[in-house]
């Protein structure tokens, strides 16, 4: 399995069957107060075993 490590940094965009092992740092989560607490949006802080960080929107 150790081979098949696969790091934030060698990720490209478009669809993947890879897995990648992460840490969560944070989330945010954007919710709206018309809708009834509708959530609108989800964001996230990644960090992998490289010290490499990535933020999804």
């Amino acid at each position: 399995m150790a081979d098949d490590l696969v790091f934030l940094s060698d990720l490209q965009a478009g669809h993947s069957s890879s897995t990648v092992e992460v840490h969560l740092l944070r989330s945010w989560d954007a919710r709206t107060l018309r809708r009834g607490g509708e959530r609108m949006s989800v964001e996230m802080l990644l960090l992998d075993s490289q010290a490499t960080m990535m933020r999804l929107l």
